[in-house]
């Protein structure tokens, strides 16, 4: 099929650390100020060590949009945007951590390999709410990413114990946990993304200097 570069949609934005992240290098952004994820109510979910990948109704987007993924190790998110595509309505990407090949964190027992963590409607420039996100998740019969913890933390000093001590325990899927991500329940727009979320990555995730993509093609283990 050609490609049709008019239905690229906008890649996901940078997600900014947390001003504690131990993971995040100089090239990285971190929130200055909390605020945004204080007083209100919060989801964190696992951060998993994968592709990001956006289904749309046109296409499955790579990363950088900028066209389909071509690597080998895609074939099955190809495969899985031919099985859904038609029940995605238009101007809506659907965002997830796509864990087909191993990178630098072994599985033990994926639900599946493209697991949702964001949905936005391109049209309006909004992200969805959690609830939302899990509701078309479930109606597309995709997993989402693991949900840690669901509530309100008042200040920066509770989220920062919250983030660390999730940080800390093992991936819900078997093996290291990457990091957790901390985003507001409720929905937000685009300019208010870089402050309604941010990531805690452990230091040293990556364990090679050689990159995933230039690697022999390891499958991750489903459950």
């Amino acid at each position: 099929m050609r490609y049709n570069r008019r239905a690229v949609s906008a890649k996901y934005p940078r997600s900014f650390h947390l001003p504690w992240s131990p993971g995040g290098t100089s090239d990285d952004k971190r929130l200055r100020d909390v605020g945004g994820l204080l007083g209100s109510e919060i989801v964190v979910t696992e951060k998993c060590d994968g592709s990001n990948l956006a289904y749309t109704r046109a296409h499955v987007f790579s990363r950088s949009h900028s066209g389909p993924p071509t690597h080998p190790s895609f074939a099955i998110a190809k495969a899985t945007h031919a099985q859904l595509a038609h029940d995605l309505p238009d101007d809506l990407s659907i965002f997830c951590e796509y864990c087909y090949a191993v990178h630098s964190i072994e599985y033990e027992a994926l639900p599946a390999f493209s697991l949702v963590f964001g949905v936005r409607d391109d049209a309006k420039g909004t992200w969805w709410a959690w609830d939302e996100v899990v509701a078309q998740a479930e109606a597309l019969a995709l997993p989402t990413v693991p949900l840690l913890f669901r509530g309100v933390v008042k200040t920066e000093r509770e989220l920062r114990a919250l983030t660390e001590s999730l940080s800390a325990a093992p991936s819900a899927f078997g093996g290291r946990r990457e990091g957790v991500v901390v985003r507001r329940a409720e929905g937000f727009d685009d300019a208010a993304f870089p402050r309604s979320l941010g990531k805690w990555v452990r230091k040293d995730h990556v364990t090679t200097d050689e990159h995933w993509m230039h690697q022999s093609i390891r499958p991750q283990r489903l459950r």
